[in-house]
């Protein structure tokens, strides 16, 4: 049997009973984490743009869209996948460069709404997802990505048409076409990095794996052999030989690919986390402030370089791919959150001083072969002449790095604060720790407009 029926069948017949319960818990913990980042984005200057676009040409549906009126299925996942990744704080593989719980649980919840699904069949869509976009990214890694695709747009457009697939109760046969039909639709560029675009590429995503499931459930053509041969989608998709059909095959239903997602302790490319971490240590345990410090040069894989675009950004969105605004951040407040991450302190004239005071250093194999790890090294020079130096190898947040319980539970009252109660975001919290035994509806209603606590 070939990768494309192999995927199909595992889409087909993967049920919530045969996923380790730790990786259940895991998935879980990362709905949460992107239920919080998301209802944030539905009123981020992204979000806003987004949804006006769907309010003016979407048309009308009964699609959950978080904090906003719902649409039709595709639309809500374009809104609610853009919405997750607005601010660049959703989660990522640890051991490839895709987000993606923002394009596959929009695609997710918007088929659970098409068919009324149960938090169950929402839940088992979502972990099935992640396998699919984890497998099909990990058999064009890493010639795809340096080739300058944006794998979250590429790869996840598959894990969005899996996961709605799935929650659709779709057939194998059925979902070979979904994936043809995706694969015509897969799309996103790293040139786009510190542009409101890079969120589209999440919302794009999403919509284009619903709508491939939709078209595919209809009786849609595509190739049902999508990503083998010569033309196929992984070879084309890659450079030189590069693609492993076995990335995509080996070890299905063994070893879950939820269990590399990481959770980003900061609203920046998490190639910036390491490095950010190692700052805020400093600056803890030395009392570090821009006053007492000289100079900062934090050195980075090689490969980084061209994710970071700006080494004097004039926006937030710039500045979420700026080492040396994160640093700079870093330096004045001792932390970087949601809070600092808007154009209006990117401006101030305190937090160009701070930039100006980090510089930037690669080095290839700069821990080994271990650049999905994206770690740093930071040195501070003080104005006392003290060298103080600290490396973390992993970024925080992610399997073999991870941020506590308590850090996870601030960064979703962080997020939630502004379009909830306490009390509502506890009880969403609630919802979604108990989700295969709840039903959805216990998530539509603290996710609407209507929740008691938000405001436009």
């Amino acid at each position: 049997m070939g990768e494309t029926a192999t995927l199909a069948e595992f889409v087909e017949s993967t049920t919530l009973d045969e996923v380790d319960a730790d990786a259940v818990s895991h998935a879980k913990t990362a709905i949460r984490d992107y239920v919080g980042v998301a209802l944030f984005g539905s009123h981020h200057e992204v979000g806003d743009h987004v949804y006006d676009y769907l309010d003016a040409y979407g048309g009308s549906g009964s699609a959950t869209v978080f904090q906003r009126e719902p649409k039709s299925p595709p639309a809500a996942a374009l809104a609610n996948g853009a919405f997750g990744h607005a601010v660049d704080y959703d989660d990522t593989f640890e051991s490839i460069v895709i987000h993606p719980t923002s394009p596959v649980f929009a695609a997710a919840l918007a088929a659970a709404d098409d068919v009324d699904a149960s938090g169950e069949e929402l839940l088992t869509g979502y972990v099935v997802g992640c396998e699919v976009a984890y497998r099909v990214g990990h058999s064009t890694y890493p010639e795809h990505y340096q080739n300058g695709w944006h794998s979250t747009g590429t790869a996840g457009s598959f894990g969005a048409a899996a996961a709605a697939a799935s929650v659709l109760g779709l057939d194998a046969e059925t979902i070979r076409r979904a994936f043809g039909v995706v694969a015509s639709s897969s799309s996103s560029l790293k040139k786009n990095f510190g542009t409101m675009t890079k969120p589209l590429h999440a919302g794009h995503a999403g919509q284009m794996g619903v709508r491939a499931a939709l078209l595919a459930r209809e009786g849609f053509t595509a190739d049902p052999d999508i990503f083998e041969g010569d033309i196929g989608y992984n070879t084309v998709m890659t450079i030189d030989g590069a693609y492993d059909p076995e990335e995509i095959t080996d070890g299905l239903s063994e070893e879950w690919a939820v269990l590399d997602v990481g959770f980003k302790p900061y609203p920046s490319g998490v190639i910036t986390h390491a490095a950010m971490d190692a700052m805020r240590n400093l600056v803890d345990e030395h009392d570090l402030t821009p006053e007492n410090v000289d100079e900062v040069v934090v050195t980075l894989e090689d490969a980084a370089s061209e994710m970071l675009h700006h080494e004097n950004p004039s926006n937030e969105l710039e500045a979420k791919f700026s080492i040396e605004f994160c640093l700079g951040a870093i330096l004045r407040e001792g932390d970087a959150g949601i809070h600092e991450f808007t154009d209006e302190y990117v401006s101030e004239e305190a937090t160009k001083a701070a930039i100006g005071k980090v510089s930037r250093a690669f080095e290839e194999d700069l821990f080994g072969d271990d650049f999905a790890g994206y770690g740093a090294i930071v040195r501070v020079t003080t104005t006392d002449g003290e060298e103080l130096r600290e490396e973390i190898r992993h970024a925080p947040g992610s399997p073999n790095n991870p941020v506590s319980d308590e850090r996870l539970e601030a960064k979703f009252a962080e997020c939630t604060e502004t379009r909830l109660s306490a009390e509502e975001a506890d009880a969403l919290a609630d919802a979604i720790d108990d989700l295969e035994r709840v039903d959805v509806d216990e998530l539509r209603r603290y996710l609407a407009p209507t929740a008691v606590g938000s405001a436009d």
